[in-house]
């Protein structure tokens, strides 16, 4: 073997090792690559999910600014002589805080709207007219839907 066969093999193994460690290099780096992207996207995720749950506090907060808004202009229209316009602002009145909740109006829903138990109480009274029926079964459903705006926004 001469020298030139020698300086080309050690050439040949340089360039094999190298080729070698390119590879290794290369592989680590495509693995940070993933790990970051991963990251980077677990990242947006929260963020999106973050800005998901204000858009909904602020639409939630727009919904109950409206309707105290209403119930409100509601109860400042009080006083009327006229029977059914009485009902119907009761009516309406009865809506508004049972939409708005205790949260909201603590005083007034306990006077007016009560918690499940008084409803379901209420629903099961066989003298219960229908329609009263269907309402108390409506506010029910509302509740409900209360707590799972309520329960979503704390997490």
């Amino acid at each position: 073997m001469t020298l030139s066969d020698i300086i080309q093999l050690l050439a040949v193994l340089a360039a094999v090792g190298a080729s070698i460690v390119a590879l290794v290099v290369s592989g680590k780096d495509r693995a940070n690559a993933q790990k970051i992207a991963e990251a980077d996207r677990a990242a947006a995720a929260e963020v999106a999910m973050q800005d998901r749950c204000e858009a909904l506090r602020q639409a939630h907060l727009m919904f109950e600014l409206q309707t105290l808004t209403r119930l409100l202009e509601n109860l400042n229209r009080g006083g009327s002589t006229v029977p059914e316009e009485v009902k119907r602002l009761g009516a309406e009145a009865l809506t508004l805080i049972g939409a708005l909740g205790p949260e909201r109006l603590p005083t007034l829903w306990e006077e007016r709207v009560g918690d499940d138990g008084r409803l379901r109480t209420a629903y099961e009274d066989p003298e219960m007219p229908q329609f009263k029926k269907d309402a108390l079964e409506s506010q029910l459903a509302v509740n409900a839907v209360l707590r799972e705006i309520r329960e979503a926004l704390q997490r």
